[in-house]
């Protein structure tokens, strides 16, 4: 139920953006997030926009409005190329969107395409991750976390592999 109501609210603001432009170059223009501190698993009906401007290091997100209960769930970002810092510097790109980031590092294993795992136990966590990859094209996929994952205590995990920087 909650789920829902999350994406509906959700889908609303990606039809009815407010604030909104879009890039050059971008074909889908998407939600940015408000902020929050705390993790929500209740709907919200908090739809105020927040206008975020792109980094030059991420040309493809544009801006929007969503719930603040989607971008309340935080997010771990995984470095899993041999580009030094790039979680961090993509950490920082989800910080300004409205992200919670609450951990960025590196990770070795074989993923095929950057990808938002989401915590299949945590409500929201799938709807939070479709509305970061509605914000971030660049995640080209949003899968349920596998038990490695399970580690890093987080509802929704970022893999950033080589497809992210092209």
């Amino acid at each position: 139920m909650v789920g829902l109501i999350v994406g509906a609210i959700a889908i609303f603001a990606v039809r009815h953006p407010k604030n909104s432009g879009t890039e050059a170059g971008t074909a889908n223009p998407s939600a940015s997030v408000s902020s929050s501190a705390t993790v929500s698993t209740s709907p919200s009906t908090n739809t105020s926009p927040t206008t975020t401007s792109s980094s030059p290091a991420d040309s493809a997100t544009a801006t929007g409005s969503s719930s603040s209960s989607v971008s309340a769930v935080s997010l771990v970002v995984l470095n899993n190329t041999t580009t030094a810092g790039l979680a961090g510097q993509v950490a920082k790109q989800f910080e300004q969107a409205g992200w919670t980031v609450t951990k960025s590092d590196n990770y070795q294993d074989d993923i095929i395409s950057t990808c938002a795992y989401y915590d299949p136990d945590v409500p929201g966590a799938k709807e939070a991750a479709q509305a970061l990859k509605a914000t971030f094209p660049k995640i080209k996929r949003i899968l349920p976390q596998f038990t490695e994952l399970a580690s890093w205590h987080s509802p929704i995990v970022v893999i950033l592999v080589q497809d992210w920087l092209n």
